[in-house]
């Protein structure tokens, strides 16, 4: 027997819309803010660049033990994907690109190869779902650790009319749920 609403709105609300998200970098590191004079400014803005995100996913592997006959299975390791493609659009100023290419640097680079080391080259970036309204807060994932690996853009062409984007690959260490995020303003 299938159970069905009457009214899915009034029974269950509005279903989350994959568009409506914001992005938040929480904190830039100090080696960024001094190649990249604009780094606090583009930390405040970042929405407005950001085209593609991600919500991370959660999974942890599950470990069969063999036991009197029977099977049982516990948890394993943390598999989750820690690693996707997030896009900027590029405006005049080169602010995202300026911003994601000293982020970038500090993986490593032309000049000194290995980067800059531990805790001072990554930083944390929230992704918040928002209600329809787009003014509330209804989901809040902090990505821990997170460092830029790669960055490639958009042809440039003469005959082209399409807008500039930038593709960063960002790699965390984790992902945590941020609870006291939810009801907030976005």
């Amino acid at each position: 027997m299938s159970i069905s609403c009457a009214n899915v709105h009034a029974t269950i609300g509005e279903f989350q819309r994959n568009y409506i998200y914001k992005l938040y970098i929480e904190d830039v590191p100090a080696a960024v803010s001094t190649t990249f004079s604009n780094a606090t400014t583009f930390q405040a803005k970042v929405d407005i660049y950001n085209s593609k995100a991600v919500w991370p996913d959660r999974k942890t592997a599950a470990i069969t033990v063999k036991w009197s006959g029977e099977k049982f299975d516990i948890p394993g390791v943390d598999e989750s994907t820690r690693a996707t493609d997030f896009e900027f659009f590029d405006d005049e100023s080169q602010m995202a690109y300026d911003f994601l290419s000293a982020c970038k640097d500090l993986t490593g680079n032309e000049i000194n190869q290995a980067g800059v080391k531990g805790i001072s080259s990554k930083f944390n970036i929230g992704v918040a779902k928002v209600s329809v309204d787009k003014n509330t807060i209804t989901g809040y994932r902090r990505l821990v650790g997170c460092r830029v690996y790669e960055l490639s853009c958009t042809e440039v062409q003469k005959d082209g009319d399409t807008l500039s984007k930038i593709t960063a690959n960002i790699h965390w260490d984790r992902n945590e749920d941020v609870p006291s995020k939810r009801g907030q303003t976005a």
